[in-house]
């Protein structure tokens, strides 16, 4: 759902991106007191040495206008790029919120999921025997993308959050740290944005929570018991985090790349 915060932005950016389109087509329509800045500058050239103060004069005031003229739809463009992101911006919270807030990581299915999978070697084995699970192949797909990746960053205090959320939380079975959290949420976002065609970062912006969620259900998987020590529990986690990270983020950008 939109909020109203969310809406006056969206609506403040939109009366900008107007306003300045509307000043960049005046600026182009309108006629130039400065015509005498678009001679040849052979033309100029011929006027500054003709010694004609008056025409000298008009010519620099010409140049001047010109000059603020071009510095002005300079400005206005730049303006209306930025109110552009401003309105993408607001829009794309807003379908975030939307998705993330009805999020249910209880939702991922892990059946087959295995902790002897993390044995395989090298990398790419275990990325396939991984794909052939659930986890990774068990969710309906969008059939093409529906919006296109964001120009801002999605995520520019991620690992900040991340730590908030690991303090706040109670120790997991297995060592978890900010990596294994951040692997586990760019998993998430490349299942949203394959999941639902939107690459923007309304899917790209996961809450750490939903990260710490899903590796919660990971380290309480039965088949953890069969790892012996700290160390090596820790080195199960990374190495299932990294193989689903890797695995969706390939298809991510596959997908992401067309049209």
């Amino acid at each position: 759902m939109t909020t109203p915060k969310s809406r006056l932005i969206g609506a403040t950016a939109i009366a900008a991106l107007a306003l300045a389109g509307a000043l960049v087509a005046w600026q182009a329509s309108s006629d130039s007191p400065a015509d005498l800045a678009q001679l040849s500058d052979d033309d100029k050239l011929e006027i500054l040495n003709s010694g004609d103060a008056d025409a000298i004069s008009e010519l620099l005031e010409a140049e001047e206008a010109a000059a603020q003229a071009h510095f002005a739809r300079e400005r206005l463009e730049r303006q209306k790029r930025e109110a552009e992101i401003d309105v993408e911006h607001a829009e794309t919270k807003a379908r975030g919120a939307a998705y993330w807030d009805s999020f249910d990581p209880d939702s991922i299915d892990l059946t087959g999921f295995d902790f002897a999978i993390t044995s395989i070697s090298p990398p790419e084995k275990r990325r396939e025997k991984l794909a052939e699970l659930p986890i990774v192949n068990g969710f309906d797909r969008a059939a093409e993308m529906t919006h296109p990746l964001s120009k801002f960053d999605c995520n520019p205090t991620k690992f900040a959050e991340i730590g908030k959320v690991m303090k706040s939380q109670s120790d997991l079975p297995m060592p978890v740290d900010r990596n294994d959290i951040a692997n586990l949420l760019d998993y998430l976002a490349s299942r949203a944005a394959l999941k639902t065609g939107d690459c923007s970062c309304a899917t790209q912006a996961v809450p750490p929570i939903w990260g710490w969620e899903l590796a919660r259900r990971i380290a309480e998987n039965p088949t953890a018991e069969s790892i012996r020590g700290s160390a090596a529990k820790g080195q199960a986690m990374k190495k299932v985090g990294a193989a689903l990270y890797y695995e969706l983020d390939a298809q991510r950008r596959s997908f992401c790349g067309k049209g």
